[in-house]
């Protein structure tokens, strides 16, 4: 089995940092908007800005994982 290169380890712990930092953030919106009952549905705008932060977490998870397939190979 290779080594992977420090730098390349670094690297995507910083960018699995930051993808579970935005997963957090995102979970704790959407449970603070459940847990106020007396709030109105989410609007149009809060449904487009979960599904923008959703694909920009799934996007950087399938760039992390391409770059640490590329470096296996």
């Amino acid at each position: 089995m290779s080594k992977i290169p420090a730098a390349l380890c670094a690297n995507q712990a910083v960018t699995l940092d930051g993808i579970q930092n935005a997963l957090m953030m995102l979970m704790g919106e959407i449970y603070e908007h459940m847990d106020e009952g007396h709030d109105p549905a989410p609007t149009h705008n809060d449904c487009a800005a979960w599904g923008d932060g959703l694909s920009w977490l799934v996007k950087s998870i399938g760039r992390v994982r391409y770059e640490l397939r590329e470096v296996r190979s």
